[in-house]
């Protein structure tokens, strides 16, 4: 070993170099023994060698050969001393410019000899190490690039990054060719902007040495910046199919770029785009799409905050639209966390002495509240649209809207009837603005405990029942659609929301494999009853019309009628509805009570006492039957649905009051007169055997009632 050097490699991780060879071991991950070493060492053989201990630094020696020196950096280089200098770039230190064949460029990360900078004045990377800032900050620069100026980490350079850095190259050069296309401008004159107006244009004469006008015919220079803004959009169209990394930082890089833009002192065309007006509009389109990439996307908070940094930095026109914009609250900030959790029901909170609110752009509020959709977190995203506070009224009120909607799919439907009444700081509440379709929803979800598959209320046909829901009971349901009417006029106007809320009081708490109602027969309550029920009912009503919380009287929970007292409380209140306006239509609210036409009779003798509005109410009905359109006898029904509409006939030509007599002739002359149309309707079996089971010839004893009961005979 005498004239051999040995070079051990350490097992030691931690990252430090020696100044020199020789240096204590602990700077370095090369241990060298030279000549003179203190180990004894005896002679190797070709293939083995005798072990060899060494108390000192506790090595095991079995093994011995010659080093091949590997690739490593000028400092670490064994063969040539290096000396350190902390910004040292004018010359070489000492022998610093020294190399081996695998001496490497601290800053280039290339073989020493190919470096162009090894020793070139003003940079001489041959003095770089990375014990020094100075150097360090060249590395990461270099290796960084043109992303340096977002102040990524190297570890944070990924692939994503780097094609972000090769797109805003790209662009920087399309970009630069266009620019200076704008700033030459375009030959022009003043008259290509203001029509000449002077005499001498006419057909007599020339403009030939015309000292009025020859100023305006001068060539002047035109700039305009279309082609440089179009150039920018299609820039951002394309990059919007990268990945949503990439497309972040290429957003910012061109929001950098277009802010250097200047308009030139000069003219411009009407109707065509100069900077301070373009450049706004590119800024407020980054600034959208970057407040969705931020809360859509999953990127670290470090890397978010970096981005948000980067455009505070930025040189931005002084405008509400585009100052602090950027600053989204990311998912781990305390205050948003503490919304979500239900921990801040305000929104609320005082920071070093200062009130902070929750207030987010509009785009953000509509990015978050789709992200939390998508995540099923419908309690969370319930608390956040209660308390956070936006730059659009309107756009706040439709989320806000849908608070309800987002209960249910938690399964909290007894807080979601309750916040339908809800009045919010920007308007009234949701109840004021359910249209008839939401309202028929509402009914459905409350009724049944079930909710549409999927994100939006209207778009699926498949309902499921959430997990952990508590189901509503069916009095409260009723007492929640009533008070939906006394507050929305276009609902309590409306005919069909009144038989939506007439199927509820009559449905099971089921709904069928289509969606709808599974409409359930009520025995017919005595007579004392009704009558109990009827004289309660209005002060009822009237505390559902000023009162949040109406307790209803013992008669609604009677163990014997309990149902069919809900739904002669929804037929008394339907009653005042008619008293207060004519309806354009009622078959439809006639036909709502299925099989139960007791209550129909109910709503037939309350309406009694005003004969003006019961005529009214049978007039309209007889004319909905006679509506060359209707379709109501003449469809292809369900077996179900066929029998509802047989016992509603058979009720309308045998219900024993003098009112209704017209009626029933009117029906009955109508089916004579269609009877080849109505051939094999599934309702006309059904009728017959009503007619056939129950005798009402004791009071309708004409001889088109007796026809009709002849001709349905034949079909049994």
């Amino acid at each position: 070993m005498a004239d051999k050097s040995v070079i051990v490699i350490s097992d030691d991780e931690t990252d430090t170099e020696s100044e020199s060879p020789g240096a204590d071991c602990k700077d370095s991950s090369v241990l060298v023994l030279e000549e003179n070493s203190d180990f004894e060492c005896s002679l190797l053989d070709e293939n083995r060698s005798d072990e060899m201990v060494d108390a000192e630094f506790g090595l095991s020696i079995t093994y011995s050969k010659k080093a091949d020196v590997m690739p490593h950096a000028r400092y670490d280089c064994t063969s040539h001393v290096f000396s350190q200098s902390e910004n040292q770039t004018s010359s070489p230190v000492g022998t610093n410019s020294d190399f081996c064949e695998q001496c490497y460029c601290y800053i280039c990360d290339k073989l020493a000899s190919e470096c162009q900078s090894w020793i070139t004045p003003s940079f001489c990377h041959c003095n770089a190490h990375k014990r020094s800032p100075f150097w360090k900050s060249w590395r990461d620069q270099a290796l960084i690039g043109a992303l340096i100026v977002f102040k990524f980490d190297l570890l944070e350079i990924d692939a994503d990054l780097r094609h972000a850095e090769s797109l805003l190259m790209k662009f920087d050069a399309d970009l630069t060719v266009e620019y200076d296309k704008f700033m030459m401008g375009t030959v022009s004159s003043l008259a290509a902007i203001y029509s000449c107006s002077c005499c001498c244009h006419n057909q007599y004469q020339t403009m030939v040495n015309c000292k009025r006008c020859s100023s305006k015919h001068e060539d002047i220079l035109i700039y305009n910046y279309s082609n440089v803004y179009q150039l920018v959009l299609e820039f951002l169209e394309k990059a919007n199919g990268e990945k949503p990394k990439t497309f972040a930082v290429v957003l910012l890089g061109a929001a950098q770029r277009i802010l250097l833009h200047k308009q030139p002192l000069g003219h411009h065309m009407q109707n065509t785009t100069v900077v301070p007006e373009a450049v706004p509009l590119l800024l407020q389109r980054i600034i959208e799409i970057l407040q969705r990439l931020l809360v859509v996307s999953d990127f670290p908070s470090s890397f978010s905050k970096k981005l948000i940094d980067f455009y505070n930095s930025l040189l931005l026109p002084h405008t509400a639209l585009l100052l602090y914009c950027l600053n989204v609250y990311l998912w781990e900030d305390s205050l948003l966390v503490s919304v979500l959790k239900g921990q801040n029901i305000t929104g609320e909170r005082v920071v070093k002495g200062k009130k902070e609110v929750l207030f987010e752009s509009i785009h953000v509020v509509l990015a978050r509240t789709e992200k939390l959709k998508q995540q099923n977190r419908y309690r969370e995203l319930a608390r956040y649209l209660k308390v956070v506070r936006t730059n659009n009224r309107a756009e706040l009120v439709r989320l806000k809207d849908q608070i309800p909607f987002f209960m249910c799919k938690h399964g909290d439907f007894t807080s979601a009837g309750h916040h339908l009444f809800y009045s919010h700081d920007v308007s009234c509440c949701t109840a004021c603005r359910l249209t008839p379709r939401q309202f028929t929803m509402y009914l459905k979800i409350l009724r049944t405990g079930q909710v549409p598959v999927g994100n939006e209320p209207f778009y699926s046909g498949v309902w499921e029942t959430p997990t952990g829901h508590v189901p509503v009971k069916k009095n409260e349901v009723v007492k929640v659609g009533l008070r939906i009417l006394n507050r929305n006029a276009q609902l309590y106007m409306n005919p069909e929301s009144w038989a939506d809320l007439i199927q509820v009081s009559c449905s099971d708490s089921k709904l069928a494999q289509d969606g709808s109602f599974i409409c359930v027969a009520w025995k017919e309550p005595e007579e004392t009853f009704q009558q109990s029920i009827r004289e309660t009912a209005g002060l009822v009503l009237k505390e559902l019309e000023t009162k949040q919380i109406v307790i209803l009287p013992k008669q609604f929970y009677s163990n014997y009628f309990p149902d069919e007292a809900m739904l002669m409380l929804v037929t008394q209140a339907l009653v005042q509805r008619l008293l207060h306006a004519h309806m354009c239509t009622v078959l439809n609210i006639a036909m709502a009570f299925r099989r139960n036409m007791w209550a129909l009779k109910y709503l037939f003798k309350s309406l009694s006492v005003r004969l003006d509005v019961l005529h009214a109410f049978l007039d309209c009905l007889i004319k909905d039957l006679n509506e060359k359109n209707n379709t109501l006898l003449t469809r292809t029904v369900a077996q179900s649905d066929a029998e509802h509409i047989g016992h509603f006939i058979f009720f309308l030509i045998s219900y024993e009051h003098a009112v209704l007599r017209p009626v029933a002739h009117k029906i009955v002359d109508f089916l004579l007169e269609h009877w080849n149309e109505l051939q094999n309707c599934p309702w006309q079996r059904n009728l017959a055997t009503l007619l056939q089971n129950q005798d009402v010839t004791h009071w309708n004893t004409s001889n088109s009632f007796l026809q009709l009961k002849n001709k349905l005979r034949t079909l049994v």
